[in-house]
C-alpha cells in the first residue's frame, strides 16, 4: 500500500501545523541524536555494509541475545516483505484489524490469507499468524501468557508478531527472550517510532537463527542506509538515555481523552498505548480529516480503510497540549 497509511503529509498541499496522524513520539527526535547523525553526513560517500550486520552485536549486547538472532531492515516493512517471500506460496491468518503491510506481504507471494478478529484465534490451522502487539490502530494487546500459549498449542505455526510500539505501553513488555525457546516465533520491531526517525527507515527481526540465515539469503544488499546504520549505533550505545519515559506519555494519553471526551457525537475508545480510535457516531471521518485540515491545519488518521473495523473511525495520536486543545476545540466546532 504506497498511500493510505497513518502519515500522507506526502500528499498534502500546505501547511500543516499539527499532526495526529502518525504513531511516532511527539516530542521528535533527541537532540543529541540529531546531532550525532548530522556530524556523518559526510560518510555518505562511503557504501554502508551490506546487512547493517554490525547493529548485530549491539543489539545482541542491549537485548541479551545472540548476535545471529538479529536481521535489520529498511524499516519494519522490508521484514515484512522478506518474511512474505519466505514464506511464499503458503498460507496465513491475519489478526485484524492491523496495520495493511501483512497483507500486501502475502498478496506480493501469493501466500492465501484470510482475516479473523482476535477472538477466533484458535483451533488454526495456518503456516503464518501475523499479530501487532500492542496492534495498530486500536492499542490492544496480548499478554506473554495468550502468545505464549498460541506457541505451544500450534508448534508447526509461526508466529510473525510486529513490537512496532511495544515501548509505546506500559500494560506490557517485549517477548524477544521467548525466541530463545520458541522455533516457530518470529518478532518484528521498529527503531523509527520510539526515536522519531521514520524517514531513515530503520527496522529489524528477531528470531532463531536457522530462520535468520535464511531471510539473509533473500535480503538486498545495501537496503539500510549509511546514516540510518549510524544513527542505530547511537540509538543502542545510548538506549535508556534517549528513551521517553512511557509513563508520562500513557499519562499526557489519559488526559487528552478526558478532555476530549467532552467532545459531543464521538466514542473514544479503549487503549493501552499513546495512539487510540475514536468513532464518529454521526459525522463522516472523510470530511471531518478534509476539513481539519483546511481550517485548521491539522492532520487526523481516516481509519475507515482499516479492514474489519466497520464504521466511521478516526485516529488520533497524543501530541502536546497546545495541539491537543487545539484540535478538541476544532472537533467542537465542526461536531
Amino acid at each position: 500500500m504506497l498511500d493510505g497509511h497513518g502519515d500522507d503529509l506526502h500528499l498534502i498541499k500546505g501547511i500543516i501545523k499539527h499532526n495526529f496522524s502518525s504513531n511516532v513520539y511527539y516530542k521528535g527526535c533527541p537532540e543529541d541524536l540529531l546531532n550525532d547523525i548530522s556530524k556523518r553526513v559526510h560518510e555518505i560517500q562511503s557504501y554502508p555494509s551490506p546487512a547493517a550486520s554490525e547493529l548485530n552485536e549491539l543489539a545482541s549486547k542491549k537485548f541479551n541475545l545472540n548476535s545471529n538472532q538479529f536481521l535489520f531492515a529498511n524499516g519494519a516493512t522490508e521484514a515484512f516483505y522478506l518474511i512474505g517471500q519466505l514464506f511464499s506460496n503458503k498460507t496465513a491468518v491475519i489478526v485484524a484489524p492491523t496495520f495493511s503491510e501483512y497483507e500486501d506481504a502475502c498478496k506480493n507471494f501469493n501466500i492465501n490469507y484470510r482475516l479473523i478478529p482476535r477472538t477466533e484465534l484458535k483451533d488454526i490451522n495456518t503456516d503464518l499468524v501475523f499479530i501487532c502487539n500492542p496492534n495498530n490502530p486500536d492499542g490492544n494487546i496480548f499478554s506473554s501468557e495468550e502468545l505464549e500459549l498460541l506457541f505451544q498449542q500450534n508448534p508447526k505455526t509461526t508466529f510473525v508478531i510486529d513490537e512496532a510500539y511495544i515501548e509505546f505501553t506500559n500494560k506490557i513488555a517485549s517477548i524477544l527472550y521467548l525466541t530463545e525457546k520458541y522455533q516457530n516465533l518470529i518478532i518484528v520491531r521498529s527503531l523509527t517510532k520510539t526515536f522519531t526517525i521514520p524517514g531513515l527507515r530503520l527496522g529489524y527481526v528477531v528470531s532463531n537463527a536457522k530462520i535468520i540465515s535464511k531471510l539473509l539469503n533473500l535480503k538486498m544488499p545495501w537496503s539500510v542506509n549509511l546514516l540510518a546504520i549510524k544513527a542505530g549505533e547511537y540509538i543502542f550505545n545510548n538506549y535508556e538515555t534517549l528513551q521517553f519515559n512511557i509513563d508520562e506519555l500513557i499519562e499526557e494519553t489519559i488526559n487528552f481523552q478526558r478532555l476530549l471526551s467532552s467532545v459531543k457525537g464521538i466514542k473514544i475508545n479503549n487503549s493501552n498505548t499513546s495512539y487510540f480510535l475514536v468513532q464518529l457516531l454521526h459525522k463522516s471521518a472523510k470530511e471531518l480529516k478534509e476539513h481539519l485540515i483546511t481550517e485548521h491545519q491539522i492532520l487526523i488518521r481516516d481509519a475507515t480503510n482499516f479492514k474489519e473495523l466497520e464504521g466511521e473511525y478516526i485516529r488520533l495520536s497524543t501530541q502536546n497540549t497546545i495541539a491537543n486543545l487545539t484540535l478538541i476545540s476544532a472537533l467542537k466546532g465542526w461536531m
